[in-house]
């Protein structure tokens, strides 16, 4: 884990901004970071929060995953996903919702799934797990944003503790611990912390699904920001991390920028170090 800890810390020093990160081996228990308790905007990977929130409402008998919704104008925000550019009154179930929220980012999905449950109780959600530092203030295209640092926070340490405990199973129960892992295995979006694994044509790593996988949620803003959280399972080990950049000052943009480009490096050197 020393010579990991080195070889991450190269990665994130080259990063023209601010670079965070942390990892915790799901096995051994054994944690490394860097300025893994500086607040950062995670950009979408705080959907993740507002998955753990409404599976805990579903436990809570608050809400059912089979419930339809009904996709409505409030609920509409631009940006990542499909269901903007859809009719209103399209019509899915609580769990359709919370994986569109996921696996494509969709944005107006996140506001349907935010508003079975409220920003309060994501942020409660939180600090019930000791993530104090984690904060939502605003849906997805509110107006009166602030900027990136406006619509949400965490820290690198704090959403890692997060992935940990879905990843054990420690998190609401094993049973919607292990549904929320099927959902996020089933990223579509693989540019940012495995984005230099050995995805193969079927979006997996080899023949086995079970052998190998990575279970994640990226995100992206204005100023650089460049945020991703995943838990890996591979052949020799088992770990949680979670980076986040900002304020890079080089060009690039999208899938090829500077932030995504250092996310991939320090996501595969971990992979090649703990679990290839």
């Amino acid at each position: 884990m020393q010579e990991l800890e080195r070889r991450l810390n190269a990665i994130a020093d080259a990063h023209t901004g601010t670079c965070t990160w942390a990892l915790t081996d799901l096995g051994s228990g054994a944690h490394i970071g860097r300025d893994e308790d500086a607040t950062m905007p995670p950009a979408s990977l705080a959907k993740v929060p507002i998955l753990v929130t409404l599976y805990r409402a579903v436990e809570d008998g608050r809400l059912r995953l089979d419930e339809r919704l009904r996709y409505e104008e409030q609920h509409r925000s631009l940006g990542s996903g499909v269901l903007a550019r859809m009719s209103f009154g399209v019509e899915m179930t609580v769990r359709d919702a919370a994986t569109l929220m996921i696996i494509i980012s969709d944005n107006t999905a996140t506001n349907m799934c935010l508003d079975l449950v409220g920003i309060d109780a994501v942020n409660g959600e939180m600090e019930r797990h000791g993530l104090r530092d984690t904060r939502l203030f605003q849906r997805c295209g509110d107006a009166g944003s602030r900027g990136a640092r406006g619509r949400n926070l965490t820290t690198a340490r704090e959403m890692t503790k997060l992935l940990a405990l879905i990843g054990r199973h420690e998190c609401v129960t094993a049973d919607a611990d292990e549904d929320m892992l099927r959902i996020l295995r089933r990223q579509d979006y693989r540019h940012e912390l495995s984005g230099e694994l050995p995805w193969n044509e079927m979006n997996t790593l080899g023949d086995d699904p079970k052998q190998a996988w990575v279970a994640e949620k990226g995100g992206a803003d204005r100023g650089g920001v460049r945020a991703g959280g995943s838990i890996f399972k591979g052949r020799r080990g088992f770990f949680a991390m979670s980076p986040f950049c900002e304020g890079s000052t080089r060009p690039g943009s999208g899938r090829a920028s500077e932030g995504n480009v250092i996310l991939g490096r320090l996501g595969k050197a971990a992979w090649d170090a703990l679990a290839a």
